[in-house]
Parts: C-alpha cells; structure tokens; sequence
C-alpha cells in the first residue's frame, strides 16, 4: 500500500437550481447539493442515479506529493 499527500481541485458549475431564501440555510443547501453532485461523479458512488444535469462537475488539478 502506498501513502500519498496531496490536493484535488474540484469545480461544480450550476445552473437554474431553486433554493429557499431567507432561511439562512440558503449557502448550506447550495454547498451540500454541489458535494453531493461531485460525490456523485465518483466511480464509486452509491448515489449514480441521483445525478442531476443542472451540474457541471470538473476535476481541475490533482496534485500528489510523497
């Protein structure tokens, strides 16, 4: 097994997503849906079919260092 350190830039693009205002929950509900769609992109994500195409997910950089 090897250990790695590193860092994964990821960017979630969206589009035309309805979220309440005003209940002070409105960036929570914004970051959690932007997650769960990156989680989603995963080879293996148990949640596949919950992905939602008002998402763009993009791998930016994927930097390792030993």
């Amino acid at each position: 097994m090897a250990v790695f350190s590193g860092e994964v830039t990821i960017k979630v693009k969206f589009k035309n997503l309805k979220v309440p205002v005003g209940y002070g929950m409105t960036s929570a509900i914004i970051k959690h849906k932007c997650v769960e769609q990156a989680y989603a992109t995963s080879p293996w994500s148990q949640i596949k079919d919950s992905r939602d195409k008002r998402f763009e997910v993009t791998v930016e950089e994927e930097v390792s260092c030993n």
